[in-house]
């Protein structure tokens, strides 16, 4: 879920403030087409339900 937007290149699936912060920790995922991502995984889980 890491798309270009307004903001810049980020994770649509979270605020932009948060992804600000969290960015260094979660860039790997995103550039990994979201494996291991826990924000993703959350996601998943709650589309599921």
């Amino acid at each position: 879920m890491f798309r270009s937007t307004a903001d810049g290149l980020r994770c649509v699936l979270m605020p932009v403030e948060e992804w600000r912060l969290r960015r260094q920790q979660l860039q790997r995922h995103c550039d990994n087409g979201g494996n291991g991502c826990p924000v993703y995984g959350q996601y998943l889980t709650k589309r599921r339900s």
